[in-house]
């Protein structure tokens, strides 16, 4: 069992759940327990630090969670009305880095905070004696499905690793050289890469716990108790090795980055913060007694935007925006690289065939690092058509690969530190960057060749050789290594191991190996473009990427207050900044050749709007035929290029020209958003999605598109629509509203959480007047009055749709029906009557529309709609914001109300837990003679004078029977009551060894525990008062004392302390508990005093009469054997002496010797060598 393991303890009411550590690592516990507020409203759950030495866990009230210790807490994530906390339940140890465990996690579980209705579903191993499936007179309770399955699947497929003590999301290199520079090699938690945290989200809201609510050194020392869990993804792997008869170990770690997370097709290219999708930092490491080597590599998709939608046989690649708008992200991404690894070489193995999606991605690629001239001399790039040199000559050829990267390798060197002393030789001053199309087998296949050659670079330089026989092998270790990292890196992206695995393995291709690769590729097809999504769901689940990823159950006052503070405060650390945007609606009827669009999108309100955003309805005809024939996707790229090419055409000559931000389409409906190249910088976060509504939501004839992006640290949503068509069609109108509203969603954010909606598109709402009506008063321009009948102006106004939208006011005539190509309202059969179909409407604060107008082109049936918005987007100085945010939990701290601790130990008699993990105790003497001072605002017991020696004890859990485990923590030199000799020669215990018991013991309260094998398990403490107060763990009154039978002081005084008493008289405490009340045969001398005897678990049974599986339990003494009144000291030491000498029950009393100070038994055995007594 690792000795950072937690248990797991559950109260059902109110639900109360506790994590402590199983051995006494750290005296922090972690509680929650649930708050119902009342008035429907949500069950939420508070989150409180505690010290584990103060909480009452040994009542009837609270039970083991778990049956076994679990691997300490990933964090807290909310599903729907829930929230849940995940634990490690299985992991095992997968290899040994500077001396330090790392676990892979095999298996987690997620326990509600809120109910027990999910505690045993899938939580402990299946019973092997039952069936599989119950039969009908075995109903199924509960749920069969837990709300966490997908997550809960995805973090046990065995990609995630943790070590509780070593910082797995830095290399070798930043590790030592942080250490170096004085920063702490324990903390991880200060000093984790946020790239390579995957629950980061998960754990944010403990870890702000943290630091608002502990000490420094409380922090440590929950830190060290392995109470929580920093979890990498990726692949972890060692193997032992001899080079030159030298032992060593070879390890490889890979870091998969969380910051652009996702599948295979659904996470591809960068995003605006230049991180791109399936980055992967690897480092190779070599251990041996003279040095610690490491050499990084990494790996990641092509960062420009691309991406490849709808089902993938051919690997199309779509180009989402365009190389002007792509150029901030990419320059982000090398700038990033270079801030981390001081200079990068990018090998880019795509294919150069002409006309290839490859090919196209590699221009846009090479083109944008051509365009970084600033960066030359940190940036180099090398093309390397991997395909097509294999192909042709074979894998040999990848020697050629290598001859070309040998300089910079040579020049970027590798991490080499002294395994002695620590000290740095060399460090690595520049990394690799591989890249083929989904980074996957072409770059594992170059990542193990270039791994190779440094580390024969590095045996050369120290002169160290393979032996014959080593040489042999090494190929072979060495390659199953970086194969098995392919392989796992391969399963996380795309679902299946690595292609060209065989050659990673063998070093060659066989036919095996390509039978392999096609079958692997026939399971990629299927899980990426059928099973992806729901694993993608579960990733942004566990990132926090999704709507509604916020824990708003779990409670935390002072962190809310400041958060409603640091809204009503935002003056003070964010500056504005005024952006002009112009949104364009417009139903084309399937027209594509459009006349001169100035009197559309050209506008004397504004010379040059930063954003351009432009609806289009109808690209095709909406007929069978049309939708069967047309290349809508190529549709899309023409109209593109006619509105950028109006827009640049109606700028300002001296101004800077519009690049495309984001065009996508939904069949027949499209969107388009252009940005000024002078502005792209402003853009951030751009996310699409689509919703369909034509025919249920199977067709494509109807539906809207999104787009989320924020300007400067403002969220905008872009939204255009086509809903419902026909004049008495207004429910369906609104339905098709509120299901694109509900089924638009983008990463981390609802539509409806945006600071600024916008809303535009042929909404069809009609006007609910005649058809002659409308038109005469159309020509009498009496549109106020038609305005007053619009029916989507009474459905906003009711709440029915829109609710909460703006709109400017109407000035132009309806824009619908007209003849094609004239200026005549609708003349064929139906006769519809006009209507302003085509509608633009916003939600928000801080804009102002400035314009609202229609165009006058002829082509289509529908007018264009142009509006003109100025927005006042906020600039947050996040320098200042923190500033301000911890100074304001600085504040608030001093004057604020803590969630109630849980209870300490309640009076009465205790009893026994209804689920015991094991029989085993651990037991800690420690002596402690300035016990640390709590916090003020931790619960802590009334301070009095500190005692001399204090007991530590926790519950150790174990799969191992019988017997009592004890850890000794005396320091060497400390100083001890009592001399005793060796207990090396000491006869082993017997059946006759009772004569202990006869002993008086005058002894705090110690809780009866045990099953029916104990005869004395149903003894009633009957002295025991309710009134009896709980008594400080560490302090100890000035009282008069005398030295009882077992060479211990009894004090006079009612206050005793608990913790004194069991340290002098030797007994373990209870290992639940801290503080237990003090009988009151203890603490009333005028009451006939009771004695007892403790019975404890393990030893063994043939020689201990009382031995059995329970804990500890109290047991009376014989009234024949108890002393009517105490003696002086030296006549209770000569009875002593005497008895021990005499008795002929006690088979070591020849042995047995005490000083002149008393001695206790417990001491005894802490100083002896032998095996301790199974009943002391």
């Amino acid at each position: 069992m690792s000795d950072r393991q937690c248990i797991i303890f559950v109260q059902q009411s109110p639900r109360t759940l506790v994590l402590r550590p199983a051995v006494n690592l750290s005296k922090t516990a972690l509680v929650f327990e649930a708050l119902d507020p009342g008035g429907g409203r949500p069950i939420r759950s508070t989150a409180l630090f505690q010290p584990s030495d103060t909480i009452d866990l040994s009542g009837d009230q609270f039970s083991l969670l778990i049956q076994r210790p679990v691997y300490g807490s990933l964090g807290l994530v909310q599903v729907e009305n829930d929230l849940f906390i995940g634990v490690v339940t299985e992991a095992v140890k997968i290899a040994e880095l500077e001396n330090q465990p790392v676990y892979r996690i095999q298996k987690v579980h997620f326990f509600s905070l809120i109910s027990d209705r999910y505690d045993t579903l899938g939580a402990e191993p299946a019973d092997p004696l039952r069936p599989a499936n119950p039969t009908y007179l075995e109903e199924p309770t509960g749920p069969s499905i837990h709300p966490c399955a997908s997550l809960i699947k995805l973090i046990s497929t065995g990609s995630f690793y943790f070590s509780p003590t070593l910082d797995l999301t830095r290399s070798a290199q930043r590790r030592t050289l942080d250490v170096l520079q004085g920063a702490s090699s324990i903390n991880i938690f200060e000093h984790a890469d946020a790239h390579f945290v995957w629950n980061k989200h998960l754990l944010s809201g403990l870890l702000q716990l943290r630091d608002q609510e502990l000490s420094v050194s409380e922090r440590e020392d929950l830190d060290h108790g392995g109470l929580l869990v920093l979890a990498i993804q990726g692949h972890v792997g060692q193997v032992n090795f001899t080079i030159g008869g030298q032992p060593c170990r070879m390890a490889l770690v890979s870091r998969l980055s969380c910051k652009r997370a996702g599948t295979r097709l659904l996470s591809r290219g960068v995003n605006d913060d230049g991180h791109v999708s399936n980055f992967v930092e690897t480092e190779f490491l070599l251990y041996n007694k003279f040095f610690t080597f490491s050499f990084v590599q990494v790996r990641g998709s092509v960062p420009v935007f691309w991406e490849q939608t709808g089902i993938q046989m051919t690997h199309k690649v779509t180009i989402s925006r365009g190389a002007e708008s792509a150029a901030p992200a990419t320059r982000k991404h090398f700038e990033e690289l270079v801030s981390r690894y001081n200079r990068i070489h990018v090998v880019n193995l795509l294919s150069q065939k002409d006309g290839s999606s490859e090919q196209v991605l590699s221009d846009l690629f090479r083109q944008g690092i051509a365009k970084m001239t600033d960066m030359s001399d940190v940036l180099a790039y090398t093309e390397f058509d991997f395909h097509a040199i294999i192909k042709k000559d074979g894998y040999e050829r990848l020697s050629e690969l290598v001859a070309i990267m040998r300089k910079p390798l040579e020049r970027y060197s590798y991490f080499l530190a002294d395994a002695q002393s620590g000290s740095v030789v060399f460090t690595q001053q520049g990394v690799a960057r591989t890249n083929c199309l989904d980074c996957l087998d072409r770059t594992n296949v170059v990542q193990t060749r270039l791994a190779r050659h440094a580390l024969e670079t590095q045996l050369k330089q120290f002169d160290q050789h393979f032996t014959l026989v080593e040489e042999e092998n090494f190929a072979f270790v060495f390659n199953g290594l970086w194969a098995d990292n392919g392989d796992w890196l391969s399963k996380i992206y795309a679902g299946t191991g690595a292609l060209k695995s065989s050659y990673t393995r063998k070093g060659k291709s066989t036919v095996l190996g390509l039978l392999d690769d096609a079958a692997k590729s026939v399971n990629r097809f299927y899980i990426n473009n059928f099973q992806d999504k729901t694993r993608q769901e579960a990733i942004d689940l566990l990132l926090g990427k999704l709507a509604n990823s916020e824990n708003v159950l779990l409670r935390n006052p002072l962190h809310e207050a400041v958060t409603r503070d640091m809204r009503s405060r935002l003056d003070e650390y964010s500056s504005s900044a005024g952006v002009t945007m112009v949104i364009g609606t417009w139903n084309v009827n399937g027209k594509i050749k459009a006349d001169r669009m100035d009197s559309w999108l050209r506008s004397d309100k504004v010379e040059s709007p930063h954003i351009y955003a432009i609806g289009i309805q109808e690209l095709i005809e909406l007929t069978a035929g049309a939708y069967i024939s047309a290349d809508t996707n190529r549709l899309r790229q023409d109209w593109e290029a006619i509105l950028v090419r109006a827009i640049n055409e109606n700028r300002d000559p001296s101004g800077s020209g519009y690049v495309v931000l984001r065009s996508l389409h939904l069949v027949a409906l499209g969107v388009f958003v252009f940005v000024r190249a002078d502005s792209v910088n402003l853009v951030r976060n751009v996310e699409s999605s689509v919703k369909k509504t034509g025919l249920g939501g199977m067709a494509a004839n109807k539906g809207g598109i999104g787009i989320s992006f924020s300007v400067n640290d403002t969220s905008v949503a872009l939204v255009t629509a086509h809903l419902a068509a026909g004049q008495t069609a207004v429910e369906d109108r609104n339905r098709d509203y509120w299901t694109i509203h509900n089924g638009l969603s983008f990463r981390g954010r609802r539509l409806a959480e945006h600071d600024m909606i916008f809303w535009f598109g042929d909404f069809n709402y009609r006007i609910n007047l005649g058809n002659d009506d409308v038109r005469n008063r159309v020509k009498a321009k009496e549109l106020d009055y038609l305005y007053m009948n619009d029916q989507l102006n009474e459905q906003r106004a009711s709440g029915a749709a829109f609710d909460g939208f703006q709109e400017g006011s109407i000035t132009f005539d309806p824009t619908y029906k007209y003849d094609n190509g004239t200026t005549v309202y609708d003349t064929s059969e139906k006769q519809r009557a006009p209507a302003w179909t085509d509608r633009v409407l916003h939600r928000g604060r801080r804009i102002a529309q400035r314009e609202y107008a229609r165009g006058e082109s002829l082509v289509s049936d529908h007018r264009p709609v142009r509006a003109v918005y100025d927005l006042d987007t906020v600039i947050i100085d996040r320098e200042k914001q923190e500033r301000l945010q911890k100074e304001m939990y600085q504040e608030k701290m001093k004057n604020r109300n803590l969630p109630p601790p849980l209870p300490v130990r309640a009076q009465g008699p205790p009893k026994v837990l209804r689920e015991q993990p094991s029989t085993s105790l651990l037991i800690d003497l420690a002596e402690d003679p300035d016990p640390p001072q709590q916090k003020s605002f931790l619960p802590s017991t009334p301070p009095t004078a500190p005692s001399p020696v204090t007991v530590r004890s926790a519950e150790l859990v174990s799969h191992n029977t019988g017997g009592l485990g004890f850890r000794d923590s005396f320091p060497p030199q400390a100083a001890r009551p009592g001399s005793f000799p060796p207990r090396s020669n000491l006869p082993p215990p017997s059946s006759g060894a009772f004569s202990w018991w006869t002993r008086e013991i005058d002894e705090a309260f110690v809780p009866r525990e045990g099953n029916d094998k104990n005869p004395f398990f149903s003894f009633s403490h009957q002295q025991q008062t309710s009134s009896t107060p709980p008594l400080a763990s560490h302090t100890t009154p000035a009282a008069s004392a005398t030295t009882n039978n077992f060479g211990a002081r009894s004090t006079d005084s009612p206050a005793v302390s608990r913790s004194a008493t069991l340290a002098s008289t030797g007994f373990p405490r209870h290992p639940l508990n801290a503080s237990l009340p003090i009988p009151a045969a203890v603490q009333q001398q005028q009451q006939p005093q009771q004695h007892y005897m403790l019975a404890a678990s393990g030893g063994d049974a043939r020689h201990n009469p009382f031995m059995s599986s329970s804990q500890p339990a109290l047991l009376p003494v014989p009234a024949a054997a108890a002393k009517p009144a105490p003696q002086s000291p030296q006549k209770q030491q000569q009875q002593q002496q005497d008895d021990a000498a005499s008795s002929p029950f006690n088979p070591w009393a020849p042995q047995l010797q005490t000083a002149a100070g008393g001695s206790g038994g417990s001491d005894y055995w802490a100083n002896s060598g032998g095996q301790r007594h199974p009943l002391d």
